[in-house]
Formats: C-alpha cells, structure tokens, sequence
C-alpha cells in the first residue's frame, strides 16, 4: 500500500514538472526580416500598438490564420493574454536574416511615490505604484504623460506598458540614481495614494549630484540634448560604426539636436524634435565631427514681455556707474559688480517687440481650418523612408485630439505613398515656425499610429 502511495507521489510531481517545463518552453523563438508592425488582433485593419526592428528576438504562439500572438522572449506565460501584440508569421523567421537594433523608450526614475493609471488622465484607474527612485521606461507620450514600460521590455509595443504616468515627475536615471534604487525604508514614508493627485508620500533624498564632467547642459530651443549649426558636410549612418549604412548628409547651415553620446558617437534629431528618444533619431555621426566642425546655435530671445534682460559683460577693473532711470532708452551700464570684474547691462525689449515674424499666411482650406503647407521632405530613419511635412494652422480655438487627427488625416491622404512613413508638424498662430511643434502626428502607409501635443511650445502666444 505504502509502495503504490509512493509511486502515485512520484508520478504527481513527475507530472508537475513537465507541466512547468511545458509553460516555460511554450512558442517558439522568431526574428522579424523587415520593420514590422504589431497589431492589436489577427488582421492588417486592426490598431497599431507597436513595432519589432529586423532582427529583434521574439517569442511567438497560437498560430491562427497565418497571424500569431508576439511575446517578450523571456515570457512564460501560455496564454494569449500576455502577448504584447499580433504579427503575420510569414515575416517572422526562424534565424535573424538581418539585424537592426532600435533604441526605443528612456531609462528614468521617480524621486517620489508615482501613481500609474489605466489612461493619460487622473481619472483613470490607478493600477501601480512607483517607488521612489524605481526606475521604469517610459514612451508614446501624449500631452504631458507617457506610457511606462518595466526596465527590462524590449519590445515597443503599447500593450507591453504596464500603465499611464504623469511625465512631469520623472528624471533622466543617472548612476547614482541606479544606485539608489532600493532605498533604506527609513528613507521613504509609507504613502496612502489621495486621489487628488499623482505624488504621494514624503520626498525620498535626492541622489548625489553628478559629477560636472558628465553633465551635458542643453543649449539652443528645447529642453534637452543640443542644437547646432552644421559647418560642412557630414554623412549620417544607421548605426554608430563608419560601417554602418549611410542615412543622408547634414549639409552647412543646417541645424540639427545631437545627443544620447555613446562610443564617440552622437544621436542626430530634426532640430525641432519635441521628444527625448533615441528612436527618433535621423542617425548617428562622430562626436569629433560634431564638435570640430559645428558650432552651438544662437539661443532664440524671446519678445513676448518688455521687462529688461540683464546680460552680464566681463570687464578688466571696477566700474562705479550712477543709477539709470528707469525708462532708458539705450542699453547701458546699470551698475557694477561688488567684485569690480563684471557689470551688468540692460536691454530695452520692447524695442524689438515689433519685429517679431508675422504668421505666415494661410493658402488652403480643409475641415473649416486655413491652413498653409511650409515644408515638405524625405528622409530616412533606421532604414525607414519617412515623408515629414510642416505645417501652419491659421485658428483662434486651441485644436482638440479629434480635430488634429481629422486635419492630418486628410493631409496623410493627400501625400502618403506605398512604404512611406509620414509625420505632421502642426504650428499654430504666435509660434516660431523653427522652433518645436505644438503637435506631431505620425501615420504608416495604412493608418495613424501616433499624435502628441506639447502645450509648452505656446507660452508666449494667444493659447497661452
């Protein structure tokens, strides 16, 4: 009796091990041959959610009319529920014909307990929360929130995200950041989430400033990376090798946004690029030729105030200066430094308030909105053809999601060819149509796949 007890034991737990050993080893692994799209069902029609670069390492399962379910390579979850997106197997081959790696997301923390939400909205359900100093991926961002993805995703796919954040609250991760990433408990007070807001909980230390020698100040418009002004001509290339496939070719006096500094070799972005994410990127160049042969471009004055500027002018000996009235004409010496090296100088704004660019004048009409079309090009990213039109959008009303998606579409249709990309810069009445744009909506050759507004960009107009 106790022998046939024994064996019905060991056949259970012989049973229970190959039923664990099934659920890790279920699919199979794939690698995509092209750029290719993920869907949020088995059919070309459905919505977009995200994308695979040729080669990338994926799992796949439940083939079903040639489409399968796409899953993170180390998933071990069988069920369909998991998967972060559906594919079209015939694109997926069992060895990597190419590959082409494509950076996606950033790396960030929270110094503060962060709610993470169903939506973009506090309205929306709160289904995590944030530890201080827990680092997460974030991207697709939309207004001032960004989906946030589990550090260690690789696949870009909006059913990868665990949720929504309020971008506002999150930094760059540094090293001392990673450092602190489990923080003692004393260093963090138990936080009840209000429901009035993102941030709970008591601020956690800050983490030690990093050192001066690898804080990369941003210059030019924007708020990250830098912006500069090309002085001859430097080829472009996929990935960061001289090896690598050529993209294009800045050409002198063109300005682009370098960043993300790897290996000797930058990131290049459109100057106006709103968006920190090295999968924006046009390509890569040397930093040697950067830094040699560009020079940082001149920061934009802005003239929607008259208050005076000051602007500090270095000087050999003191200088003792009267006071100036206070309605001065010129710009002159208002007084001197305590220490008698510099002296301060101030410049009437007002004097330039009238020369700022009027809008460009409207010249076509769609959806009851003028509008006038500034300019049209074609580049190539990661090996991707991309057709990038700017636009200007002569309206008094701040355009909702709904409109934005109704004008651009119509203007996607009008200029969208078969295995393009196609990205929209909205500029509104009272911006400077070099600068960032208030909205960039992106579409492939069958649909829309993403719209963000920055409602920064319209300090200084009507909007705002």
């Amino acid at each position: 009796m106790m022998r046939s007890l024994y064996k019905i034991l060991i056949l259970a737990s012989c049973l229970l091990v190959l039923a664990a050993t099934t659920a890790m080893a279920f699919g199979e692994i794939r690698y995509p041959d092209r750029p290719l799209n993920l869907r949020k069902a088995r059919t070309p029609k459905s919505a977009w959610v995200g994308s695979l670069y040729p080669g990338q390492k994926v799992k796949i399962g439940f083939l079903k009319d040639g489409w399968v379910a796409v899953f993170e390579p180390g998933e071990t979850r069988n069920r369909e529920s998991a998967a972060v997106g559906f594919a079209n197997v015939k694109y997926l081959k069992p060895k990597a014909t190419r590959v082409e790696p494509k950076v996606w997301g950033e790396l960030v923390y929270t110094p503060r307990k962060l709610n993470v939400r169903t939506k973009p909205s506090r309205k929306g359900t709160k289904v995590d929360m944030l530890n201080a100093y827990q680092h997460v991926r974030i991207d697709f961002p939309e207004d001032d929130w960004s989906m946030v993805f589990s550090p260690k995703a690789t696949i870009r796919s909006k059913l990868n995200a665990i949720g929504y954040s309020s971008g506002k609250y999150f930094k760059p991760a540094t090293k001392q950041s990673l450092a602190r990433e489990n923080p003692a408990p004393a260093a963090v007070v138990a936080a009840t989430p209000s429901g009035q807001g993102e941030v709970s909980g008591s601020v956690a230390p800050p983490p030690a400033p990093v050192p001066a020698a690898t804080t990369k100040p941003a210059t030019g418009t924007g708020s990250w990376g830098k912006v500069v002004t090309i002085q001859r001509k430097i080829n472009l290339r996929q990935g960061r090798t001289t090896g690598s496939k050529y993209v294009r070719t800045l050409k002198p006096g063109e300005k682009v946004r370098v960043d993300f500094l790897k290996n000797g070799w930058y990131a290049v972005f459109f100057a106006n690029e709103p968006v920190r994410n090295e999968n924006r990127a046009v390509g890569y160049a040397l930093q040697s030729l950067l830094e040699s042969e560009a020079k940082a471009a001149p920061v934009a004055v802005s003239t929607s105030t008259s208050q005076p500027i000051p602007v500090v002018v270095p000087v050999k000996k003191a200088t003792s200066l009267a006071p100036q009235p206070k309605a001065q004409p010129k710009a002159q010496a208002s007084a001197a430094s305590m220490g008698g090296t510099k002296k301060t100088m101030v410049i009437d704004k007002s004097k330039f308030e009238k020369a700022k660019r009027p809008d460009p004048t409207p010249n076509k009409s769609v959806h009851g909105y003028q509008y006038r079309l500034l300019e049209k090009a074609e580049t190539k990213k990661f090996g991707e053809t991309w057709i990038t039109l700017k636009v200007f959008l002569a309206t008094t009303q701040l355009p909702g999601s709904k409109a934005l998606r109704d004008f651009t579409s119509t203007l996607w249709k009008e200029n969208k060819r078969a295995n393009r990309k196609l990205a929209v810069l909205v500029y509104l009445p009272g911006m400077d149509t070099e600068d960032l744009a208030y909205a960039v909506v992106q579409f492939d050759d069958a649909e829309m796949l993403e719209l963000w507004v920055r409602k920064v960009t319209l300090f200084g107009t009507d909007f705002l």
